[in-house]
């Protein structure tokens, strides 16, 4: 089964699972990311980065946790961290992506238990803002291709580094996720500031990539 649970200082979830739960649901979000409403787009791509961890964490590329009481039901699950600024817009567009596709009752659950271990993990960090954050994620359907989904990552490092870690950090979530509205003052000044940049550089605005989180220096 897939599970999880939030980082000790508020940065993302854990996500973990066995080989073949977190096999299939790295197939599915494959399958929901081909066609509309993501096909060829920036968003699509910024959707197969989850698959892409998942990917890595049934190889065992990741992280690796024991759970159980005794040794009658004790399991090793594989796992892997992920950004809530990151995650929460990738299962927002998961779900929409899910109303253009048939889907299976099967590829229904895996949807639904992967929000609710976001919605439970939200939750287990702060009862009161966590609640608030998920119910933002319905503001990422509908999001036009043209959207410059390097502005998530810009957001995410911005989430991480900037401020203190913990629960400080977690109040500014919901302040982090509505600057990711295309409308928001912060995602067209970072428009004006990629285009120019591409421009300068003679290239898509989609093709510049400025961040890296392999080795990031913060407290998950």
């Amino acid at each position: 089964m897939i599970t999880s649970k939030p980082t000790h200082y508020g940065a993302g979830i854990i996500l973990y699972g066995d080989y073949w739960d977190l096999k299939s649901l790295h197939d599915l979000i494959h399958r929901l990311s081909v066609g509309l409403p993501l096909g060829d787009s920036a968003l699509s791509d910024f959707v197969l980065a989850l698959a892409y961890d998942i990917r890595h964490a049934y190889q065992g590329d990741r992280l690796e946790d024991t759970f159980g009481y005794d040794e009658l039901d004790t399991v090793k699950y594989r796992g892997v961290k992920i950004l809530w600024p990151i995650i929460i817009p990738q299962i927002a567009l998961l779900r929409w992506a899910a109303g253009f596709h048939p889907t299976s009752r099967l590829d229904q659950s895996e949807l639904f238990i992967l929000e609710h271990c976001i919605e439970e993990s939200l939750r287990e960090y702060d009862p009161n803002i966590g609640p608030l954050v998920f119910e933002l994620r319905t503001m990422f359907e509908g999001m036009r291709s043209g959207y410059y989904t390097q502005f998530f990552w810009e957001m995410a490092r911005q989430y991480v580094l900037e401020g203190k870690a913990g629960k400080a950090r977690f109040k500014r979530l919901p302040e982090i996720l509505g600057k990711l509205s295309s409308f928001s003052t912060d995602y067209k000044e970072f428009s004006v500031f990629l285009e120019k940049t591409a421009k300068e550089k003679n290239a898509s605005p989609h093709e510049l990539d400025f961040f890296d989180f392999d080795d990031p220096d913060f407290k998950w």
